[in-house]
């Protein structure tokens, strides 16, 4: 928290981009990643660049979980997990492991699970499991699979696969489901990033509630067209957020033509951590408005104070169903509150040396 702003970070994840996990096959596409995330931020935050030996590991959970309610002002995130994305030979964010490390820390995370299958059966299962087991709060679905050394992209509004397993997690009591879109990773198939195949979707499941991470880094018009149709759609702003830091004018384009034509009340701040660090993220926008260049250039209105509530938690806890009051009660004296309060620390602190905060007694 921070001036009485209760934050909620809409994507964690934590990359297992450990050697033992890598693809040899996929080389170029890892060090594109790293190379990604190391564009994330300004000459002024490389501190918050992860090397080489820091990025290529299993990171740590306390190293996330310490980096965004201690070295950050978030108070509660969304874990994301993520399948294998064809560049890793098992999970990226195993789900088994992040549900245990919720488990630990239940009023700091929600989780979605993920499918890691194109095999139908075998997808509806795996989520019938971490419905049943791990208690997931919805799913993370990547539009595009790598299965027995072959990649296949496949479509939202698709007979075959994604419409019977949202089907099936309808009838399991799923109804948060984010799906990766926008921002293309290869080596999957570009085409499975447009969003084309979102419109059908929205409007035959109007009980679930859909994310698009990523959303309006690309097809922003295409984008704004299906928030102003369809009420069941919200935008997660990983890598949007990024832009803040390294690409202001496209970032005041995009968050300007999304609040001015659409308003601000399904909006998702989100840092994706490990990708990116929350704390210059949030820095950057606390007191953030539209330079008035671009408010000419591009027709905008002024963003207000109630937008960035909006953006930076509101929106998450009414999408999620809880409220200020009790994100506030349940993390106010745990052991990162405690540790925050204890004064700042570097970026990454756990990861560089520091040691796990112990809670009082």
């Amino acid at each position: 928290m921070i001036n009485d702003i209760v934050i909620v970070d809409a994507v964690v994840h934590p990359w297992n981009m450990s050697p033992e996990n890598q693809n040899p096959d996929a080389p170029d596409a890892i060090a594109a990643v790293h190379g990604s995330h190391k564009l994330s931020v300004d000459e002024a935050h490389r501190d918050y660049v992860l090397n080489d030996e820091e990025f290529f590991t299993d990171i740590s959970w306390d190293v996330i979980a310490h980096a965004e309610f201690v070295e950050s002002p978030v108070d509660f995130g969304i874990i994301h997990a993520l399948p294998n994305l064809g560049f890793g030979l098992s999970f990226i964010t195993d789900p088994d492991k992040a549900a245990a490390f919720r488990d630990l820390h239940p009023n700091r995370f929600k989780l979605y699970g993920t499918v890691d299958t194109p095999i139908i059966e075998t997808a509806i299962a795996d989520v019938e499991r971490q419905v049943k087991e791990l208690k997931v709060d919805g799913i993370k679905l990547y539009p595009a699979f790598y299965y027995d050394g072959k990649g296949q992209g496949w479509k939202l509004d698709g007979p075959d696969f994604a419409t019977p397993l949202l089907e099936a997690a309808m009838d399991l009591g799923i109804r948060h489901v984010a799906v990766h879109k926008s921002l293309w990773l290869a080596p999957a198939p570009k085409w499975a990033f447009a969003i084309d195949d979102f419109d059908s979707p929205l409007a035959r499941f109007p009980d679930i509630q859909f994310e698009m991470v990523h959303g309006a880094i690309a097809f922003l018009d295409e984008t704004i067209a299906l928030l102003k149709h369809h009420r069941n759609l919200y935008l997660t702003l990983e890598t949007t957020f990024q832009y803040i830091l390294v690409k202001p004018r496209v970032f005041a384009k995009i968050l300007g033509r999304l609040i001015t034509e659409c308003g601000s009340d399904r909006l998702l701040f989100a840092s994706g951590n490990n990708l990116g660090h929350p704390s210059p993220l949030i820095s950057a926008f606390l007191n953030y408005e539209f330079p008035e260049a671009h408010v000419q250039e591009f027709g905008l209105r002024q963003i207000t104070a109630e937008d960035r509530l909006n953006i930076l938690g509101r929106n998450a806890m009414r999408l999620h169903g809880i409220t200020p009051e009790a994100v506030i009660q349940g993390t106010c004296n745990d052991e990162f509150a405690l540790a925050r309060a204890r004064g700042e620390v570097n970026p990454w602190h756990l990861l560089r040396g520091g040691k796990v905060a112990k809670p009082r007694s």
